[in-house]
Formats: structure tokens, sequence, C-alpha cells
């Protein structure tokens, strides 16, 4: 029967590989990072509505580093999912050891879809994130690696009402790219019509720590005031 639990809180446990077949291996576990390119007027556009475009790129470049140094010290292989290639996005991968791919797909839902089935190909647990989790830490991956031994879907709630994290340890549930087709994306809305999405599905469905987006200045000054970012001029 399908179901949500309210999961505790887990200490990560390293693995390396599961042999799926006499012929093939498949690494444990996998992060995909969704980003955008790093082109100012492009990114944080409600922080730069307040505080310019300069200091959004400033952020924006802050929070996908902040990002990738915490998927790395979870010691998971990374890859990062662009919407567009920029040269810097590019320096950035590598400079990070993450394998840089571009998103695919009409609408975030079905971008998400598609990224979790590609990692699904190389990994038998996956976990998508932003790059806009300023509190982001490596415990709170390898917390929902951990979840995903009981749970098919783990999520990783927003103070908004979002998510920050989906992870997977079910590829048979992203073969349809329209899944998600109407679930509003960036709203406050968007954690409960997915989880009512996943629950007409079998799939259990297991939460971790909720944490929050840096989407405006409030934000910014909070991610500043408690040091997960410098402050800019």
């Amino acid at each position: 029967m399908p179901g949500i639990i309210n999961s505790p809180i887990f200490k990560g446990r390293v693995t390396t590989e599961k042999v799926v077949s006499k012929n093939m291996t498949i690494s444990a576990e996998g992060i995909t990072v969704f980003a955008r390119a790093l082109q100012k007027g492009q990114v944080k556009t409600r922080l730069a509505a307040s505080c310019g475009n300069d200091l959004a790129l400033q952020v924006h470049r802050q929070l996908l580093c902040n990002t990738l140094q915490q998927v790395q010290a979870s010691g998971r292989d990374c890859a990062l999912f662009a919407s567009q290639t920029c040269p810097e996005l590019t320096a950035i991968s590598q400079q990070y050891g993450a394998r840089l791919n571009l998103q695919e797909g009409d609408g975030l839902g079905a971008r998400m879809i598609t990224a979790l089935a590609w990692m699904h190909r190389h990994y038998s647990k996956v976990l998508l994130v932003g790059s806009d989790c300023a509190p982001l830490h490596a415990t709170h991956l390898l917390q929902a690696f951990e979840a995903l031994d009981t749970a098919d879907v783990v999520i990783g709630p927003a103070e908004d009402g979002g998510f920050w994290l989906l992870g997977s340890a079910n590829p048979l549930l992203w073969n349809n790219p329209d899944w998600f087709v109407g679930v509003p994306f960036g709203g406050a809305e968007a954690l409960s019509h997915t989880l009512a999405r996943l629950q007409q599905s079998d799939a259990v469905v297991t939460m971790v720590s909720r944490l929050w987006d840096l989407d405006n200045e409030t934000d910014y000054r909070r991610a500043c005031r408690e040091g997960f970012l410098s402050e800019y001029e």
C-alpha cells in the first residue's frame, strides 16, 4: 500500500556498488544538482529585484559552489544538470568533479523526471537537489540516502511549501515524463501536490529534514546572518 513515513534522522552508511547482473554493476548512490547557467539577469530574479543583478549572480554562484562542495564531501558521484551551458559552469563542474548534462523536458517536472530516470541507469539510489538551499550539508544528503533503505522516494520539505530534495530508490517510477504535469513547482503548494501525485502510485514516501531555499532579500540576509554566505557589497 502507498504511504508516507515521517522518517527520523539517520546517519548515512557508505556503500560502493550493487551487482545487478553477472556482466554489469551499478554504483550504489549518485546525486544530481539542478542549476541555471551563470548569466547576469537570468538568475535569482526575486533577489535581483531588490538587490540588483550583480549581487544576485554572486549569490547564485556561491550557492552553487556551496552545494557542489557538500555533494563532494558526501563522497558520492555528482551530475550537474544545467538549464544551459556556459564557460563558467563548465569550469565549476570540472572543479568539483561533476559530470555536466543539459536538462531535458518541457517544464521543471519533466526535467526532474528525465534526470532521475537518467541517474537510475547508473545508480540504484539517486538524489536530486537544486542549488538554492543555503543550509544544505553533506549529512543531509547521507540521511536521505539512508532513508531510501526503507522507502521508494525521499523528499526534503522546504519551509516555503516546496521541497529542496527529491530522491528515489525505484527507477520504475520515472518512466513517464508527464507525471508531474500540473504540479505548481515554485509555489507554496508544490510539496502537497507532489505528494498527492506520488500517492497515486504504489510508492512509499519518506520525509527528511525541513530546510529552506534562498529566493529573496530576506532569505539572503538570513543566510549571511547564519553564516551560510558572505555578505556582498
